[in-house]
């Protein structure tokens, strides 16, 4: 069971640590909230998978990558070029 506390001029609840990570929730995710017959529904506004994209996005600009980086390295490994790279059907 939850306690709802008052913070400032309004109300918190904690989310447990279990259903943060079941939702892949992190500080800053924003969340929808709405009341759907009596209940309150909190949801992630992104999918998991849009998440994990803007997430790698900006770990890619922090390395000062660009998308033409990425291409370009998806091609080498598709071609084999790439150290440590095999191709899929070798052998």
């Amino acid at each position: 069971m939850l306690k709802a506390r008052k913070v400032g001029n309004s109300i918190t609840v904690t989310i447990p640590k279990d259903v943060v990570a079941e939702l892949g929730i992190t500080e800053g995710t924003e969340m929808n909230v709405f009341v759907r017959e009596d209940t309150v529904v909190m949801q992630p506004a992104l999918s998991k998978w849009d998440r994990l994209v803007a997430r790698v996005r900006r770990e890619a600009a922090d390395r000062g990558l660009a998308e033409t980086d990425v291409d370009q390295a998806v091609s080498e490994i598709r071609a084999g070029k790439r150290r440590g790279a095999s191709p899929k059907n070798a052998g």
